[in-house]
């Protein structure tokens, strides 16, 4: 007598999710909160985060600044400077997931983001990534491009137009940032 081998369907997790609406909203203008209604509908409730560990963190952070242990990385100058100007613990969770962003990028958990504080698939409240925000390259975006993209920006999120307020001001710092450099 043989088994037969039974296949389980493995379900995809959310991240991978949030990254196919992300893809839909952008291909065919959808809405995003939409669609995920219809994933949680669909999933039976909401997802699970997927949260990277606190290990995965620290041994990303440690191979960006191409060092070999976490001994090594304290010795740093931009590591230590960036701590210190943060006032950061670095036996956190949270600080590490602050010194990952700022040096390796956004977690898994925190791209494709969807909501109403969410303008291409960054959070704006919670992560400061003006150029990917605004949808533009740095090596070739100019004064008129940035100036261009905010106004469309700021006419969907206008508080006046049903916008958050706090998305519109984190838009304007942006801009300025954006602004600034030339």
């Amino acid at each position: 007598m043989t088994k037969k081998a039974v296949k389980r369907k493995v379900r995809p997790n959310i991240n991978q999710i949030k990254a196919e609406i992300r893809d839909l909203v952008v291909k065919h203008g959808y809405d995003d909160q939409i669609l995920l209604g219809f994933a949680k509908f669909v999933n039976g409730g909401a997802f699970k985060p997927v949260e990277p560990r606190m290990q995965d963190l620290k041994d990303a952070v440690i191979a960006t600044f191409n060092c070999t242990s976490y001994k090594e990385l304290k010795k740093n100058s931009s590591f230590q400077l960036f701590v210190r100007e943060h006032n950061l613990k670095m036996t956190s969770k949270a600080s590490w997931l602050k010194v990952y962003r700022k040096f390796v990028g956004l977690p898994q958990s925190e791209k494709n983001s969807i909501g109403d504080t969410s303008i291409n698939g960054v959070d704006v409240l919670r992560n400061f990534l003006p150029w990917r925000v605004f949808a533009l390259d740095p090596k070739t975006a100019t004064v008129d491009e940035i100036k261009s993209t905010f106004n469309k920006l700021a006419k969907e999120h206008h508080p006046d137009h049903g916008g958050n307020a706090d998305v519109f001001n984190q838009l304007k710092i942006m801009r300025d940032s954006l602004l600034a450099a030339y």
